[in-house]
């Protein structure tokens, strides 16, 4: 499922068991269009997956609505480009994909 057949609103508790996963180029074309048009005291920080990978919890998609601190932004996106290109999963199935540590 990609961000493509997301039914908006989304709830904060639909949010909390989602992760958003897409593409490093992806992750750095919107950190250049937050960096233009985002709220300078709320910046998303997405991690890194085993895969490369970046990923962010879904329950960011609350602050794309009216009022929300990252509407501008969201607003401003080129939602053609950008939702089909992120990749929507449950977030036990992204949490499997984080990085392992390393035993000493």
């Amino acid at each position: 499922m990609t961000l493509a057949d997301i039914q908006f609103p989304v709830s904060y508790e639909w949010g909390c068991r989602h992760a958003l996963v897409f593409s490093l180029p992806l992750a750095r074309r919107l950190a250049e269009l937050h960096n233009a048009v985002g709220q300078r005291d709320c910046v998303p920080s997405p991690v890194r997956l085993a895969d490369g990978r970046m990923m962010l919890t879904a329950d960011i998609l609350t602050a794309v609505e009216p009022g929300g601190w990252l509407y501008q932004m969201w607003q401003a996106a080129d939602k053609a480009a950008l939702l089909p290109a992120v990749e929507v999963l449950p977030l036990q199935d992204a949490v499997a994909l984080l990085p392992q540590a390393e035993e000493t």
